[in-house]
């Protein structure tokens, strides 16, 4: 069989776990687009909008994103579920298009951001189109929606022997309920759990991005004030409520479990933080101290998922703190996503940059990533406010803007490329500050 034709769909809206961040979130609808810097020119990548030509012809310099004519938008169809796979099945000559792309004797390989029953319904049209050997690149919808469950990962985890933050599980009797008394064992559970540190974290069993997650104690609320914001969400059907830890460093490793069964290491950063729990962005290489034990763990997390019949990539958070009692580092599994996250499109960029040098040097080294809030709305505006703080492959250093759809709301996903983690942050720091100067837009 010949090379496999690969098309990226990273639809965001279908994943129950992000269900309303698409209002917390400006543009979050446009978050597909990040794909396009996992893809190679020869790839397929389905996004819900056109892409600026001259932002993919500036991917396109740097040796990484798909060419011009591999950008694909599917036809506007009000019929259509509400989701980028669905969207693109409901368009008849974009099937059609797709599957052509894989004839006889190749593979047709879907890329998604996570396992959800629209991209298995794209996979089926596409083989009744004529497509051959399709393949989605993750596992089923059931084993993935389970393994995004909070709870269900926890009990696994304590089984392997993989170590979690002592507390406990509330599985609710009547998940989604808002009355005070409903959430009665969640209030017992705090308290039982809040002399150990000080201070406890609630999470919902569901939910990314910092959406279910209370801090009780020490910075946070008390146990009546968070019960109420609690109560003021839709239910989840269990919650964990366990001691909170002063973390030093929360490593995210990205895994691949490949279709013949074998498990990689993507790569290993530090997670950054916005407001409080909330993902900011990524900081390559972790300066983690126990990354050995923290891939021990996620690789055995990750041949449990893999014998539950997943495949795809997957990340697993960590929490490294300090033992309070003798003051070494130790480690602790925060959650796991199976499916890509944030992390997943600056390390990806980093392969494309450095297979696509076009002189010998070194290796890009670190990274890292954010947001940038910026007044430009579009992509020769975003160029013009940045200048010569972007990316070039001649000083292997500088800003690569991605989704930069998001532009038409005032922001966009970046990461700095340079030699050191401090060189990285000083870097995104001066683009962010790029953007807060006074510049007049051509």
């Amino acid at each position: 069989m010949g090379e496999p034709a690969r098309l990226y769909l990273h639809c965001v809206s279908a994943l129950p776990s992000l269900n309303g961040l698409g209002e917390a979130i400006p543009g979050f609808g446009l978050y597909p687009e990040r794909a396009l810097v996992m893809a190679a020119a020869g790839d397929l990548v389905c996004v819900p909008a056109p892409v600026d030509p001259s932002y993919l012809a500036f991917l396109n310099e740097l040796g990484a994103g798909p060419s011009a004519g591999n950008v694909l938008v599917p036809a506007p169809n009000g019929d259509s579920p509400g989701t980028l796979a669905g969207a693109a099945q409901a368009d008849p000559a974009l099937v059609a298009r797709i599957a052509r792309r894989a004839p006889a004797g190749t593979a047709l390989e879907l890329h998604p951001y996570a396992a959800t029953p629209d991209v298995f319904d794209l996979a089926a049209a596409l083989e009744a189109a004529g497509a051959a050997g399709v393949r989605v690149l993750a596992g089923s919808p059931g084993t993935s929606a389970r393994a995004d469950l909070k709870h269900v990962v926890r009990a696994k985890a304590l089984e392997l022997g993989v170590p979690v933050a002592p507390g406990e599980v509330v599985e609710l009797p009547f998940p989604g309920g808002r009355r005070r008394r409903d959430l009665e064992p969640v209030r017992a559970a705090i308290q039982r759990q809040l002399p150990r540190t000080g201070q406890v974290l609630v999470r919902g069993s569901s939910g990314a991005s910092g959406s279910a997650t209370y801090v009780v104690g020490r910075g946070g609320d008390d146990a009546a004030g968070a019960i109420q914001r609690i109560s003021a969400r839709n239910g989840n059907p269990a919650y964990l409520v366990e001691a909170m830890v002063d973390a030093a460093l929360s490593p995210n490793l990205m895994l691949r479990i490949e279709s013949d069964g074998g498990i990689t290491l993507l790569g290993a950063s530090d997670q950054r933080w916005g407001r409080p729990l909330v993902h900011a962005g990524n900081l390559f290489p972790s300066a983690s101290r126990l990354l050995g034990p923290m891939e021990g763990w996620a690789r055995t997390l990750a041949a449990w998922l893999r014998d539950e019949g997943y495949v795809g990539d997957v990340g697993f958070d960590f929490v490294e703190y300090h033992d309070p009692a003798t003051g070494e580092p130790r480690a602790l599994l925060a959650e796991v996503n199976p499916r890509v996250n944030g992390a997943s499109y600056p390390l990806a960029l980093r392969e494309r940059l450095n297979a696509g040098r076009r002189e010998p040097g070194p290796a890009i080294a670190a990274f890292a990533s954010g947001t940038l809030e910026t007044p430009a709305r579009d992509f020769a505006e975003l160029r013009d406010a940045l200048g010569d703080l972007l990316f070039t492959q001649a000083t292997g250093a500088g800003i690569v803007p991605y989704a930069t759809g998001c532009l038409r709301h005032g922001r966009c996903a970046a990461v700095a490329f340079a030699a050191s983690r401090q060189e990285a942050l000083e870097r995104l720091a001066e683009a962010k500050a790029a953007m807060e100067a006074p510049w007049i837009a051509p």
